[in-house]
């Protein structure tokens, strides 16, 4: 292998160590050309969009400091992969596999078109913790409950000592290639630049930063998960979703930490639950293709979605009347995140209380989620409005007051997004409509001036939803 090449195309693993394409390139070639190619028929979020260029730029400065760069293109892959093939040292061309039907459609033309070129091609595992088709039921199918799914796997992955990779640096490609581009010139981070530069300035991004916050989380947070994990009043999240997303840090990496972490078992198995949700999501997404858009129960093809347009946009902005779900929803336009907890929250009001299509808020969070992962959130989406394949049940409609008072029963988080319900005292805070009208004169507080009054009834809206249920049931 005296002066071939092998190319590793990055895509949602942005990261040097852990990398199984990278560890098993660097056995066969003598340098690595590390590329990315920005497809922009790809549908990727606004907010993602803004995370991808930092990640890009963190990812160039690990490999300046190896002597060599990241070689980003911007166009279709399989044309500029066949571009790069013009350098006759390239010998091999790895990745690491990715779950979504287009993306396997894509990955099965390139890989058949380079064998016949007579390059190595091989893909790898670098994104979940075990493939769709390595888990199994007694019966030799897919899972299709989450519970046996993650029992059977988390069993699998703790009796087996995970492969992370050498510790050894790799030698990096460090040639001039002509119509290679830098992270900015992508433009990712516009029209919507204030908004974004917003988002980003309440995260750190890249590699390095996905493993501090690793260490931290396991240090500090992790003993209090079980308990402090439904609460987003308090900090007990590891906030490493959108890190997860990119590929910043890989979930083998975590499971593998967390173990031999000295943190008790209970909230050990309740944190990495978590990541095993991840897997499972792309477990029904293989089998399932069209989640995304499709449910997965037939029989929510007929149920009868309202179109809403006034209280679609009243929800994504916060503005619905209801304490937690705006401040679900002023976190996540404001952060591009939104605790786990208030997703259900959200979730469940904007399918069973507002009667709104599921899919209206996966395209939202898709959006405006850092970790708009398609997997996760086209699961997440379905679980909570009944039509999954493991969903919480239809009549489970979650009430927002309940929820809140349960979950931040001092109002601190409802608080921190809507300032003007600082004014009131706590028994208040998650249904301030409550208040007479001298208990609005004695807090300073008017219903409608310093906040708006609900959107909907909650009682006869949880009524409505049950029948539309019953409808499609019957």
């Amino acid at each position: 292998m005296a002066d071939n090449i092998g190319v590793h195309w990055f895509r949602l693993d942005l990261r040097l160590a852990d990398n199984p394409s990278i560890e098993n390139l660097s056995k066969n070639v003598a340098s690595i050309m590390p590329i990315y190619i920005h497809d922009e028929n790809q549908n990727i979020g606004q907010a993602s969009k803004c995370w991808l260029e930092k990640s890009l730029k963190s990812l160039n400065s690990q490999l300046n400091k190896l002597n060599s760069r990241l070689y980003i293109f911007r166009g279709h892959p399989e044309q500029i992969i066949n571009k790069i093939l013009q350098n006759k040292s390239i010998t091999h061309v790895y990745w690491n596999r990715l779950y979504d039907e287009d993306s396997i459609s894509r990955d099965k033309n390139i890989k058949s078109s380079l064998q016949k070129k007579s390059i190595s091609c091989q893909s790898f595992n670098g994104y979940l913790l075990t493939e769709p088709w390595n888990i199994q039921n007694k019966s030799g199918s897919f899972f299709k409950v989450f519970t046996p799914f993650w029992k059977t796997n988390y069993e699998l992955l703790k009796n087996n000592e995970l492969d992370l990779g050498s510790k050894k640096k790799h030698n990096f490609f460090n040639q001039t290639i002509d119509f290679s581009i830098r992270a900015e010139e992508l433009k990712l981070n516009s029209p919507k630049k204030m908004w974004m530069d917003k988002i980003i300035s309440y995260w750190e991004i890249g590699e390095d930063a996905a493993k501090v916050k690793l260490k931290k989380f396991i240090k500090s947070k992790l003993q209090n998960y079980s308990s402090g994990r439904d609460r987003p009043d308090t900090e007990f999240t590891s906030r490493l979703s959108p890190h997860l997303h990119f590929g910043e840090i890989s979930p083998r990496r975590i499971f593998s930490e967390v173990m031999k972490s000295t943190i008790d078992e209970d909230n050990k198995r309740k944190y990495l639950s978590e990541i095993g949700w991840r897997d499972f999501s792309y477990n029904l997404l293989y089998n399932y293709p069209k989640m995304t858009d499709k449910p997965i129960q037939k029989k929510f093809n007929k149920f009868p979605w309202l179109q809403d347009k006034n209280s679609l946009k009243k929800w994504q902005f916060g503005k619905t009347g209801i304490p937690i779900v705006d401040a679900g929803m002023k976190e996540l336009y404001e952060t591009g995140w939104m605790h786990n907890r208030v997703r259900m929250i959200v979730g469940s009001f904007l399918t069973k209380n507002l009667l709104i299509h599921w899919k209206e808020g996966e395209r939202w969070f898709f959006d405006c989620l850092l970790d708009a992962d398609i997997g996760s959130n086209s699961a997440g989406w379905q679980w909570i409005s009944g039509s999954g394949a493991d969903a919480s049940p239809y009549f489970r409609i979650f009430n927002p007051i309940l929820q809140g008072k349960k979950f931040d029963p001092k109002g601190d988080y409802v608080r921190k997004f809507i300032p003007s319900l600082t004014k009131i005292p706590d028994k208040f805070v998650h249904s301030p409509w409550e208040m007479s009208s001298e208990e609005q004169k004695q807090y300073n507080f008017s219903l409608e001036k310093d906040y708006l009054l609900p959107v909907v009834d909650l009682s006869e809206t949880r009524k409505r939803a049950l029948a539309a249920f019953k409808s499609i049931s019957e």
